[in-house]
């Protein structure tokens, strides 16, 4: 992939919910795309662990979703950690 100034960094961040200050990052993904939006490189996908007593807290939406795509499942199997702030 060559340097380019119009090249754009995508990161998709996947929430236990949508409040910053309670909830946490449960997933991380990047992705590099050129003006056009062609892809030119994909990161890696990143399940960030979290104990069971903060994801007890998402909401309905979030419980549905998140179990249907399986991410709680790779959450918990996660060691990737979140640093202590």
């Amino acid at each position: 992939m060559s340097a380019d100034e119009n090249n754009l960094i995508w990161i998709d961040l996947e929430m236990t919910g949508l409040d910053p200050e309670r909830d946490r990052i449960i997933e991380i993904a990047t992705l590099v795309t050129d003006a056009s939006l062609n892809i030119l490189a994909e990161g890696p996908t990143i399940a960030v662990h979290q104990s069971d007593a903060q994801l007890a807290l998402m909401d309905d939406w979030n419980v549905r979703t998140h179990t249907g795509s399986g991410l709680v499942d790779r959450v918990k199997a996660s060691t990737m950690g979140r640093t202590r702030r």
